[in-house]
């Protein structure tokens, strides 16, 4: 059966929309499960305090560390210690860009997300202090995750953005609703935003 271009096409964006439903459907519910289980993302949205309640939440300490940023090394980094979280982000980019950075970075724990160690300790000292890399050379979590986890990643983050900006009741757990309910869902939000 020889197939037109067309609907080969037409077949893909079908395929592309339902793995974006997909991943829309599950970040949504880990946003609303960290909204319940932080005590509610700060409305209006405020960072610090978002950092603040994720720390007492998991009951573990979350650093910033703000770094220079050339285009050969992450603008964002998750390094995981012993005993608390660093977040490493690029201090020369804007205000909004660092906090999307740090959001995103966010978004790998929620997901709780584990990826191969590839960064050395050489490497990592680029971005943090020295002592603070030869402490995390065999605790580190990750430096590369695949792309399915960076865009569930991206999604948590730009979602938790979005959430502090709309009252609580408007977070809705999908992955409770029953298959007809979330398809309704979906095309409301796709129209509704």
């Amino acid at each position: 059966m020889a197939v037109s271009a067309d609907t080969a096409t037409q077949w893909a964006m079908e395929a592309y929309d339902v793995r974006y439903l997909d991943l829309r459907k599950r970040c949504a519910s880990l946003v609303h499960q960290l909204d319940r289980n932080i005590g509610g993302i700060p409305r209006p949205f405020d960072l610090n305090e978002l950092l603040d309640r994720i720390e007492v939440a998991r009951r573990r300490p979350i650093e910033l560390h703000a770094t220079y940023s050339d285009k050969n090394s992450p603008c964002g980094l998750l390094v995981r210690e012993a005993n608390q979280d660093i977040i490493v982000y690029a201090d020369n980019t804007s205000t909004v860009h660092q906090t999307h950075i740090i959001l995103h970075e966010i978004g790998h724990m929620v997901c709780e997300h584990r990826g191969d160690c590839r960064l050395s300790t050489g490497s990592l000292a680029d971005v943090i202090p020295k002592e603070r890399a030869q402490l995390a050379e065999h605790m580190l979590a990750r430096s590369t995750y695949s792309n399915e986890q960076e865009q569930e990643a991206e999604m948590v983050g730009t979602l938790i953005r979005i959430a502090a900006a709309n009252p609580p009741n408007h977070l809705i757990d999908t992955a409770s609703l029953a298959e007809s309910e979330s398809a309704l869902y979906g095309r409301i939000v796709d129209v509704f935003g």
